[in-house]
């Protein structure tokens, strides 16, 4: 497949089936194939430095979208090719509404994870990594980064409609990057894996349409519309599929490793 030189990734429901750490033995023949075949391959997920825990140490994974875009992360360097941050004026005032409505959430910086009070840090995806995250009135003290915010909900659509008003009201750089059945997650504005993956191509001197995809949720589909091949997986939302090229089968089945090999990327 000569016309496509990078193959990024979403991570859970993806590559992991929901609440899985471990990649299938067939799944990790897929990155050591696509290596050896020159392919660069990225993970770009909603995850972020502490909770993306042993995927990153796949030593045929070359960088690293993280908190849905908002950073860059080489992996073979460990340094930061991109970053764009949620300015801490427009935090302060979004505690202040968060506050006021009792919404559970969580943040990320580069030094630790944060949530408030009324945050679930039990909740299965955080559980493993508890000890990284500490509550957010200590986010002053420790001089952090913020790069993207999760609320949880039950009612996230209108959640995410009374944010984006109020954050227009305010002149807030802030906006709502996706939505799910849980929860909503905000970033700076302009920011989507899409975005992260563009910058990372100008980076490296290639394009969005020389880039294949894989994902399943909404937070993916502006990457799969961008990039010359997005693949949604077939246990993937139908939104998501609907904004795709193609489908494969579900992260339980090893769907991306099926098409790829299928689309001659490796044999």
């Amino acid at each position: 497949m000569k016309n496509y030189k990078m193959i990024v990734f979403d991570i859970d429901g993806t590559l992991l089936p929901f609440g899985v750490d471990e990649l299938t033995p067939r799944m990790k023949e897929m990155f050591r194939k696509l290596k050896k075949k020159k392919y660069i391959n990225v993970l770009c997920s909603g995850r972020d430095i502490f909770t993306v825990g042993k995927q990153i140490d796949n030593p045929y994974v070359d960088y690293f979208v993280g908190a849905n875009g908002t950073f860059i992360l080489d992996l073979k360097t460990g340094e930061y090719v991109f970053e764009k941050t949620i300015e801490y004026k427009d935090f302060v005032k979004f505690r202040e509404y968060a506050e006021k409505y009792n919404l559970p959430f969580s943040f990320v910086g580069n030094k630790w994870g944060y949530y408030n009070d009324l945050f679930n840090i039990d909740h299965w995806f955080y559980r493993p990594y508890k000890d990284k995250f500490i509550s957010e009135k200590q986010f002053e003290e420790k001089n952090d980064k913020n790069y993207l915010i999760t609320i949880s909900s039950s009612t996230p659509h209108e959640l995410a409609l009374a944010l984006t008003d109020f954050f227009n009201e305010n002149d807030m750089d802030m906006w709502i990057l996706a939505e799910w059945t849980g929860g909503i997650f905000i970033s700076a504005k302009g920011i989507t894996k899409a975005t992260g993956l563009k910058i990372l191509g100008d980076f490296l001197g290639i394009s969005l349409k020389e880039m294949v995809a894989f994902g399943d949720s909404e937070n993916d589909n502006e990457m799969l519309k961008e990039v010359g091949l997005g693949i949604a997986m077939g246990n993937g939302e139908d939104k998501t599929k609907n904004v795709a090229n193609e489908i494969c089968l579900p992260v339980t089945e090893d769907g991306p490793y099926f098409k790829l090999r299928d689309k001659g990327f490796f044999k």
